[in-house]
């Protein structure tokens, strides 16, 4: 069997999504929101955030702005 060298899957793509926060509401509320409204999360501003490679857990992180732009600061791998 050939050895497999990390380098070999150096181009394969991943699916990462970053979860803020959940909320569970009636369709029929759903379709009442406009522009300005706000959406109320679960998670507390200091919660980290989960981060999925995949649709599996990764890591947890924490927000951070970078030039101007939202970033994600790994804190802890899963």
């Amino acid at each position: 069997m050939k050895n497999l060298e990390i380098s070999q899957f150096t181009d394969v793509m991943l699916d990462v999504k970053v979860e803020v926060g959940k909320k569970v509401e009636p369709f029929s509320k759903v379709l009442k929101l406009k522009e300005g409204d706000i959406i109320v999360l679960d998670k507390l501003l200091e919660d980290y955030l989960s981060i999925y490679l995949n649709d599996q857990l990764f890591a947890l992180g924490e927000m951070v702005i970078v030039n101007d732009k939202f970033g994600i600061r790994i804190v802890d791998l899963a």
